[in-house]
């Protein structure tokens, strides 16, 4: 009897495995994060970059003079004449020049030293919502970052917590008003820094940084007043504003949130009729009046309604008080 020499269906099934298997690794060969096509673009940028700096560099020693000096002037001159060249930039008609090449930024010295200018990441982000939410309401706030050409992002992470890497994006969550601080970092190892503010959950208030001098503040309506050196600032719109007693503090905590004393500043017609037990800032300009009780001084139109409601805006009881500054 003749036998049947066809292959059979399990002999074609393993066939196909393999056959899928072999792709797959042609795939992740060519496409993987140490790819040939990854290798190659990779190399493909560092080569742009490299000529783009020596196009830089020729033009440098082309604008030495016979007694082996540069001068601003005969630099640009000489940069004028690379094909496709961007801009210019010097420093006050000399030194150092600043020149944008193929996506780069070079920086050439008095020596005629050219370096390849560091690119910072630009960092943006997005709040899932901005209207104001319960306390202990998540808030998810997406952060993007970019970077100049033949860079790329390498990490972006929360204080000592990586959120993700070799990504532009990533996503985190909050439950409490705070200032979070982002750290994105490039491939150029250039680290960009960003505080994101989170203050409509709840109706916890969170300050600014401790002013290490005077400082201006501007309220949202335009009004203005100094914080003096030492304390923070309210920046959340619930005692944010001059006119409704604006909230200072002496110490916060690493979510931005008061620990320390708190007073109210304040603005009076005649500060003649407070008690200057403290000065800040220039001249007599400020005053602080200690364990100030609400309805017993003047000088304050509807003082009342006004310091009841001041004073119990402090939360911390053991030193409240008022801040004052004349107008």
């Amino acid at each position: 009897m003749k036998k049947n020499k066809g292959i059979t269906l399990i002999a074609l099934v393993i066939t196909i495995i393999i056959l899928l298997i072999l792709a797959g690794v042609s795939i992740t060969t060519l496409t993987g994060t140490n790819g040939l096509l990854t290798k190659t673009n990779t190399a493909k940028t560092q080569t742009k970059k490299a000529n783009a700096e020596e196009q830089v560099k020729i033009a440098v020693v082309g604008s030495f003079n016979d007694k082996g000096k540069i001068t601003a002037d005969n630099v640009k001159e000489e940069l004028r004449k690379i094909p496709n060249v961007g801009e210019i930039r010097d420093t006050d008609g000399g030194f150092p020049i600043e020149v944008d090449l193929d996506g780069y930024t070079f920086v050439i010295d008095e020596n005629g030293k050219v370096t390849k200018k560091a690119v910072k990441p630009i960092v943006n982000y997005t709040l899932s919502t901005e209207k104001q939410v319960a306390e202990g309401t998540e808030v998810i706030i997406t952060v993007t970052a970019t970077i100049g050409e033949g860079e790329t992002i390498t990490k972006i992470s929360k204080l000592d917590e990586t959120l993700s890497t070799n990504t532009d994006t990533t996503s985190f969550s909050v439950t409490t008003n705070g200032i979070y601080t982002v750290l994105v970092e490039a491939s150029n190892g250039e680290i960009t820094t960003t505080e994101i503010a989170i203050t409509n959950i709840g109706t916890t208030e969170i300050f600014s940084n401790i002013y290490t001098s005077t400082q201006t503040y501007t309220d949202p309506t335009g009004k203005t007043a100094k914080i003096p050196e030492g304390f923070a600032v309210g920046i959340s719109s619930t005692i944010n504003k001059i006119d409704n007693g604006l909230v200072i503090t002496d110490t916060i905590d690493e979510n931005h949130k008061s620990t320390g004393n708190e007073f109210v500043w304040v603005p009076v017609n005649n500060p003649t009729d407070f008690k200057r037990v403290q000065g800040y800032g220039e001249g007599n300009e400020y005053y602080f009046s200690q364990s100030y009780e609400p309805n017993t001084k003047k000088g304050y139109p509807n003082e009342k309604t006004e310091y009841s409601k001041m004073y119990n805006s402090v939360t911390n009881s053991n030193n409240k008080g008022f801040y004052f500054r004349s107008i």
